[in-house]
């Protein structure tokens, strides 16, 4: 038991933590919409602006994909078929998978977020179904997100797992070399920041023969031609030899996720995916106004306007690289963290932030180790100048008063 997951464990050493955060007033904020990444408390109707969001090109709120999602529904009547895809969809659902497909040179499918995208096709790649029938030693990078080290009990069903350190590609490399198949499982770009060193690895896939899973969730839109994201601007175009699993509801700015089979015209995979992938064949998935705003997003992503959106959020990453120096400073990615060490420091300086107007998110175990509490903080195309250079002297200040 517990090999590789003790949720009650998690839970009893989390829970101070968490109700820490509550009495602080930083959990369960119900706010009203301002636009803009801002928000006004329901409770006292404090206004603020959110440094934690990770809609990284502000395209949660953008006209032309809120009117798709409505337009959507009105137009077919419904927010769903209330089966499973394999028997009945429709054809915005075709429509979004095609023009995804489209984008980004994949065979893509869709399923109603991230985690379940996980959940869908980290068995299969376990059961050797991708990798000529022999199941894979499975290799977890040691920060792998949640949903994917949570598949670690399921995936150890199929497969023999073990987990190596963070980016430790000696150590992949090493088993590589004592093992006929090996499948590496990472984050493109880390949810608490920094990236995988997805050229080294590359480099491992010519040589041995590993299978590359990704998750691009924070990766996506934000990089590259078309959005493509930080693994495929590196690949130049998927192989058969990687899969990746992206959100569709951060820098793309719609709902769902996302898993990317491989090449585009993958159809054999395609066909096992829906047949034995889980989620893939429930009748949970994107709804219909989902489906509209992936179909608007699309096409903004082939527009002028994306790469317009990305300079902004490149702008808006340097200023506050220049305000504020983090580990992650010049790497280019939206994604920071001030580390503070103590979880009840942490919660301190989130408390008097909001207090100032800006909510920081406060991390700690089981999503960060502990003792090493931190804000993680997401930067938008749509911040002003203002906004980051107001946050930046004021998070300075409030640390420079706790040192």
């Amino acid at each position: 038991m517990h090999s590789f997951m003790n949720i009650k464990k998690s839970a009893e050493i989390s829970r101070e933590f968490w109700d820490v955060t509550d009495r602080a007033g930083l959990f369960d904020i119900v706010v009203a919409g301002l636009g803009e990444g801002r928000h006004r408390a329901v409770a006292d109707g404090r206004e603020f602006v959110n440094m934690s969001s990770y809609s990284y090109l502000g395209l949660d709120t953008h006209p032309a994909i809120v009117r798709a999602a409505a337009d959507a529904v009105l137009a077919e009547g419904a927010l769903n078929t209330s089966t499973s895809r394999m028997r009945l969809r429709f054809g915005a659902l075709r429509d979004a998978e095609d023009a995804l497909s489209d984008l980004f040179d994949v065979e893509a499918v869709t399923v109603n977020s991230c985690a379940a995208a996980a959940w869908a096709s980290l068995p299969l790649v376990a059961s050797g179904i991708f990798t000529d029938g022999t199941p894979p030693l499975m290799v977890f990078d040691k920060n792998a997100h949640f949903c994917l080290n949570a598949m670690k009990p399921n995936v150890a069903d199929e497969a023999e797992v073990t987990t190596v350190g963070h980016n430790d590609v000696e150590a992949l490399e090493k088993l590589c070399r004592t093992h006929p198949q090996v499948a590496y499982v990472a984050d493109g770009v880390y949810s608490t920041g920094g990236q995988a060193p997805v050229a080294e690895l590359l480099r491992l896939q010519e040589k041995y023969g590993l299978f590359l899973f990704f998750d691009e969730a924070h990766g996506i839109s934000t990089l590259g031609e078309n959005g493509r994201g930080l693994v495929l601007e590196t690949m130049g175009q998927i192989n058969d030899r990687t899969l990746i699993i992206t959100s569709l509801n951060k820098g793309f700015g719609a709902s769902g996720g996302a898993v990317f089979l491989g090449p585009k015209g993958s159809r054999t995979r395609h066909d096992v995916a829906l047949r034995n992938g889980g989620p893939l064949m429930w009748s949970q998935r994107i709804n219909t106004a989902g489906l509209g705003a992936v179909l608007a997003s699309v096409d903004l992503h082939r527009s002028a306007e994306l790469g317009e959106l990305q300079r902004r959020l490149q702008e808006n990453i340097d200023l506050f690289d220049s305000l504020v120096d983090t580990e992650q400073r010049g790497d280019g990615l939206p994604i920071r963290f001030v580390g503070v060490g103590s979880e009840d420091a942490t919660v301190r300086l989130a408390q008097r932030l909001l207090e100032h107007g800006f909510y920081a998110s406060p991390i700690f175990f089981p999503i960060i180790g502990r003792g090493k509490a931190g804000l993680r903080l997401m930067f938008r195309a749509n911040m002003s100048k203002g906004e980051i250079e107001d946050f930046g002297s004021l998070l300075k200040d409030l640390r420079d008063q706790d040192a």
